[in-house]
């Protein structure tokens, strides 16, 4: 059974969910301050991620593609989020895979046009893991960690 880490990056909010098997080991919102700056975020996000990976070392990480933004800054922000963990998950020598949010709503619901709230249904029951009150971000990252454990996302 591999341990796997989910991730739902974002400049304000990256998400992550930490599975084995079916089994939640892990889960939280990694929040910089708003006060920070690009680089100041970016790096807060690679640190905090930094000390996951050590603690829990996972075999493998599954995150969000980038998707189609109207706003280009927005774009940018989330590649550059992208960008601190995909460096924190190389360092940790996680294998890493890439899918699609459409990947990630199909893997855990059947529908690859999901509503959030549909997915954290499914990963409640999926998971036994209760969703009250959790992050949006928290069951994205753990929504993508269960896209691998069902084999939307090939290795």
């Amino acid at each position: 059974m591999s341990r796997v880490i989910g991730i739902d990056p974002g400049i304000t909010a990256t998400g992550y969910g930490l599975i084995e098997g079916t089994q939640v080991l892990d889960t939280g919102v990694i929040r910089p301050s708003a006060r920070l700056s690009l680089p100041e975020k970016l790096y807060y996000i690679f640190l905090n991620l930094k000390e996951i990976l050590d603690r829990w070392r996972p075999d493998a990480a599954v995150i969000e593609e980038v998707i189609y933004h109207r706003n280009v800054r927005s774009a940018l922000s989330l590649g550059a989020a992208r960008g601190a963990v995909l460096v924190a998950l190389r360092m940790a020598d996680v294998e890493i895979y890439e899918v699609s949010p459409t990947a990630v709503k199909l893997a855990v619901t059947g529908n690859g046009r999901a509503s959030k709230e549909q997915v954290a249904f499914m990963i409640g029951n999926l998971l036994k893991f209760d969703v009250t009150g959790v992050s949006d971000h928290i069951t994205d990252a753990l929504a993508c960690a269960m896209a691998l454990n069902r084999g939307v996302v090939k290795a």
